[in-house]
């Protein structure tokens, strides 16, 4: 069986729960389309900080596509955790 321990339900409820209603309020007060630009903005930021290869040659690409990557993962992340979170406010209002 598995073993789920207080930590992994905290951070299933973080990042399922909190985190995205969080988002979808923070996107009604901005935008949507600003969130998400700022989430892949974010997303570059953290692919170059954590880049160990270095910056020029082969090194480049790869640390390019960490950036396009995470910038990717972060853009899906709070572009379906919004969308979700407004169905779920739409289906709770009718």
């Amino acid at each position: 069986m598995l073993k789920i321990g207080f930590l992994r339900v905290l951070a299933v409820l973080a990042f399922g729960i909190v985190i995205p209603y969080g988002l979808y309020r923070v996107s009604r007060a901005v935008g949507a389309p600003l969130m998400v630009a700022a989430a892949i903005a974010l997303g570059l930021a953290y692919g170059a900080i954590k880049a160990d290869n270095p910056w020029s040659g082969d090194g480049l690409a790869i640390n390019l596509r960490l950036m396009g990557v995470s910038a990717a993962a972060l853009a899906a992340y709070v572009g379906l955790s919004v969308a979700a979170a407004r169905l779920v406010a739409k289906a709770v209002s009718r």
